[in-house]
Parts: structure tokens; C-alpha cells; sequence
């Protein structure tokens, strides 16, 4: 048995943000006291636990054996961490998020600076990623998804929901002419997510006020993981896109994008927190759920 767990518990943070000196910032201890204390640790051990270069971290074989057999540590003492905190009615300790990277940039990091200061006991830790995260099998405490949810075993806080519709620049309208109809959109230049591929190709659901969603297909030049990286080409002329209406606003007051088919509207976009079955949503989860819940009002539709 180790003599001081504080050593493991440094090492595992060390593992886990990737870098002497990101580990230390998160500890809150100066760099040279990480590094001795994880040198501490591979002495007591008897083994080299890291390979350190100029670039980067990598585990050794013993290293590895020992995280898998360790990594639940930090998880079981901060839950243990949070229920005091719960009985003393303060959130606290570290908050591992994972979300969307567009949307994080846009709706989530201007709230993060009010949030910190309303909760001054929590650190948060935000991972911006596409790939659905498997929150079972990572320290992730909560998961922001954007769109329709898969079965799982996952429970999901409904946010609210954003509209959606098409739009594109005044001068691919000028040289490809508007759309006339959604089945019109299979001839023009269009941009899409990957998201909006099926089996049967790429389609956008679209609907009026008095007809029911069904697909229209598109056959787009560009397709990404996330909206950021079509917006430029739309502004450029180079397509129609799918977009939020709240995230498009700033670009019909400033001209650079309007309305397409104005009449059709897309799918909602839904926004749900998501976290395991298995663990009771902890102070530091809810109070950041209730917060989001509270800024995001203005934006979106809320429930």
C-alpha cells in the first residue's frame, strides 16, 4: 500500500490532465511538487510509472496497470466530497462537462465567468467534442447534447429547444436564384452536418405551420461535425445551410445571411443535460443545470 494516497491522488491528476503543468494549475500546487511527489510514488513502486518527454506524457506498462486499477479513486472521493457538500448546502469540487464545441464557444462560455463567481467552490473542466462520450466509462459528470437522443440508459434534463431554418448569402441568392419549393434544394449548392445523413443520403426535415415535417434531400458540397465550420462558406455564397435562428440572428442584422423558403422552418434543435442513471445527480450537477435552465431563458425556447 502506498504510503501517502495525496501521491496517487496527484499522479491520477497528473494522467488525467495530461501535463505536469496542467496538473499542477488544477491542484493548485507549484509544478516541482507534482513532479516530486509522482517520483515519490514511482520510487515506493518500484517502477517507472511515466515516460517523460519535451511533447508529451505516455504511460508506461506499469503506469497503465496502475491508473486502471486506481482511476475510480478521485471519482469515489469526490462524490464522497459532494455529499458533504450537499449536507452543508455548498457546491463543490471539480465539474467535468462535456459539450458540443460551436455551441459551447457561443451560448456556454460567456456564462461561464457568472457562474464561477456564484459558485466559487466548484472547478470546472470542459471538454468540447462531438463524439458522444461514453459517460460510463470517463470522469464525465454531464454531458450538453444538441438534437434527438438515442435510447440509452442515460438521464436526460430537458434544456429547452432551439428553431431552426435556411439561409443563405444575398449573393448566392443573386447568382443561383432563392428556392422555390423544398424539393428544389436536391439542385442547389447546399451545406451541411453529418447528422443529417441517413441510409438514403443527406435530407433536412422541413415543415410549414400547416404541413408535417417529412425530408427533403440535399446533395451538399460541404458537410462538417459542427455549424462553425460551414458558416464562412455560407457567408462567402458558397450554399444554403440549416442553422439555430438564435445563433443566425447576429448574421441578418449585420447582412451577411438571410432567410431561405421563410415559411419552412427545420427541426427544433433540443438541448438536454445528460448524466448516468446510476448516479444521483450530485449539488455541483444540479446547480449548474439550474443555472444553464436560468441564463439560457432569454435564448431559447425554455421549458
Amino acid at each position: 500500500m502506498t504510503r501517502d494516497l495525496n501521491d496517487t491522488l496527484v499522479f491520477l491528476r497528473v494522467v488525467h490532465s495530461g501535463s505536469f503543468t496542467a496538473a499542477a494549475a488544477a491542484l493548485r500546487m507549484p509544478k516541482t511538487t507534482v513532479s516530486r511527489r509522482v517520483r515519490e510514488l514511482e520510487a515506493h513502486l518500484g517502477a517507472r510509472l511515466l515516460h517523460r518527454t519535451t511533447r508529451k506524457l505516455r504511460l508506461t506498462e506499469a503506469g497503465a496497470a496502475y491508473v486502471e486499477r486506481c482511476g475510480g479513486i478521485v471519482k469515489q472521493l469526490e462524490d464522497a466530497e459532494d455529499a458533504v457538500q450537499r449536507i452543508r448546502g455548498t457546491p463543490g469540487g471539480w465539474l467535468r462537462i462535456t459539450l458540443p464545441f460551436s455551441f459551447g464557444a457561443t451560448w456556454i462560455s460567456p456564462l461561464i465567468a457568472g457562474f464561477c463567481s456564484q459558485y466559487p467552490d466548484v472547478r470546472l473542466d470542459i471538454l468540447a467534442t462531438h463524439v458522444p462520450l461514453d459517460l460510463y466509462d470517463t470522469e464525465i459528470d454531464l454531458a450538453l447534447r444538441l438534437g434527438s437522443l438515442p435510447d440509452s440508459s442515460l438521464v436526460a434534463r430537458r434544456l429547452g429547444s432551439f428553431s431552426t431554418a435556411l439561409y443563405a448569402s444575398a449573393a448566392y441568392i443573386e447568382q443561383n436564384g432563392a428556392p422555390q419549393t423544398p424539393d428544389d434544394l436536391r439542385r442547389h449548392r447546399t451545406l451541411a452536418l453529418h447528422q443529417a445523413r441517413s441510409e438514403s443520403g443527406y435530407a433536412w426535415p422541413l415543415r410549414t405551420a400547416r404541413r408535417k415535417p417529412r425530408p427533403y434531400a440535399v446533395d451538399p458540397v460541404i458537410v462538417a461535425s459542427d455549424p462553425a465550420l460551414v458558416l464562412d462558406a455560407a457567408r462567402a455564397g458558397k450554399g444554403i445551410m440549416l442553422a439555430m435562428d438564435a445563433s443566425m440572428m447576429p448574421e441578418l442584422q449585420a447582412g451577411r445571411l438571410e432567410r431561405v423558403l421563410p415559411e419552412w422552418i427545420g427541426p427544433p434543435q433540443e438541448l438536454n443535460a445528460l448524466y448516468p442513471h446510476e448516479r444521483a445527480p450530485s449539488a455541483k450537477v444540479e446547480a449548474f443545470v439550474r443555472y444553464l435552465k436560468t441564463q439560457l431563458r432569454a435564448g431559447i425556447k425554455a421549458d
